[in-house]
């Protein structure tokens, strides 16, 4: 599987008290992950490819079945939704790292939330124009 990272631009995250929160920042959507979906986050902020974040939760829940279709899932639902893209693979070696997983396996799943896009889009320093305030970028 692939390296991911987050996108570059238009995408702000942060770990906080171990929930994931990401905004999209040119949407105004924002999401939030949880448990395993976090730990599969930090992997990827670590650059692991999805192989090693797959190993990593295969060796730490051996008896759940599924494991690479849940994380897949997960990876899935982050592209659609414009947070990843695809990253390259820098020269250190791969394998599995220890990592804080939550005591049982649940599914990973990306909570989306648009409650707050008129606001998260209001941002009144970008509507000005090359002339400065008051000039508006639109007149």
């Amino acid at each position: 599987m692939p390296i991911f990272r987050p996108r570059a631009t238009g995408v702000v995250h942060d770990v906080i008290e171990g929930q994931v929160l990401i905004i999209r920042s040119d949407t105004g959507a924002y999401y939030s992950l949880e448990g395993t979906g976090t730990v599969v986050w930090e992997g990827i902020l670590r650059g692991q490819s999805m192989d090693d974040i797959v190993a990593g939760a295969e060796h730490q829940f051996p008896d759940v079945p599924g494991i690479p279709a849940d994380i897949r899932s997960l990876v899935d639902g982050l592209l659609a939704e414009g947070i990843l893209e695809e990253g390259v693979a820098d020269s250190s070696p791969g394998g599995v790292t220890a990592t804080l997983w939550p005591a049982q396996w649940e599914a990973p799943s990306l909570g989306i939330f648009n409650d707050m896009k008129d606001l998260l889009l209001f941002d009144p320093i970008h509507e000005v124009g090359p002339e400065g305030w008051p000039h508006t970028a639109h007149e």
